[in-house]
């Protein structure tokens, strides 16, 4: 099969979980002999940008850039990446017609339901809703941006897919449809090392920012000046959030990992 995901969100490198739980889906099925592309966003801060490449060991095969679109392979996936907002809809719009894809997946990082749109109009009645943020969508009391002209077309959409039977449920009485429970691939086989320990290592926050609780965090550190607090930035963090945990001598700016486990074993 020809699989298409398209989102609002960077995937090289990946930001965020739900980023990150759509590539497991993907390396899994190029791993089975599927055909998988990507239409997502790029980071802005180019800088940033080859840090996170770098921490987390990601070496594309082959990256080109053609009128502001970044082509690079990586994991036998392409991925097309565009930082303006227009162009990534025209990328869209042109991989739907020359890759001609069996489903067009949209997951749920799409301000504004524009991805959406164009994926109804460019695959009709191929399209897979991956449904991973509530806020995000354009339905349900925690919307941040309800509209209900896109909510119809999801209640069209070939699927709709949740990660757990908590937001299925929250679909099926928001939407008015059932939502397919398919949990990323995210955990290695085991057995698994036991990385508890409640006697040393950070006290750790991942991903500072506002929607995280960085404010409660800053507070923590504050208070417990004698412990070693550690934050590892995330899809939130600003340039202000940075400053305000580097001002802390307490606290332990902690690079992202590829393997969460590293990171486990120094909490």
């Amino acid at each position: 099969m020809r699989i298409l995901l398209t989102a609002n969100a960077s995937y090289l490198p990946p930001r965020g979980g739900a980023t990150r739980g759509n590539l497991e889906w993907l390396k899994r099925l190029a791993e089975a002999g599927h055909e998988c592309r990507v239409v997502a966003s790029a980071l802005a801060d180019s800088a940033a940008r080859q840090a996170q490449l770098r921490d987390e060991r990601i070496e594309p095969a082959r990256r080109e850039e053609r009128g502001g679109v970044e082509f690079a392979e990586w994991e036998g996936i392409l991925f097309c990446s565009a930082h303006e907002p227009g162009r990534r809809l025209q990328t869209l719009r042109e991989q739907a017609a020359g890759f001609r894809p069996d489903w067009l997946l949209v997951s749920s990082e799409d301000v504004g339901h524009v991805l959406l749109r164009e994926a109804f109009q460019a695959a009709p009645g191929r399209v897979v809703y991956l449904a991973h943020t509530p806020q995000w969508f354009p339905f349900g009391p925690e919307s941040w941006n309800p509209e209900p002209d896109a909510a119809a077309l999801l209640e069209r959409a070939a699927a709709v897919v949740a990660i757990g039977e908590h937001m299925a449920g929250y679909i099926e009485r928001h939407l008015g449809r059932a939502a397919a429970v398919i949990h990323p691939p995210i955990y290695p086989a085991g057995p698994l090392p036991r990385l508890g320990r409640f006697g040393e290592g950070f006290l750790t926050l991942v991903n500072p920012c506002a929607v995280k609780g960085i404010s409660i965090f800053l507070e923590l550190v504050d208070r417990f000046p004698e412990a070693p607090f550690a934050a590892v930035p995330g899809w939130g963090t600003t340039a202000a959030d940075r400053a305000a945990l580097a001002a802390r001598p307490n606290v332990t700016i902690l690079p992202n990992v590829r393997d969460f486990g590293e990171l486990l074993a120094r909490t």
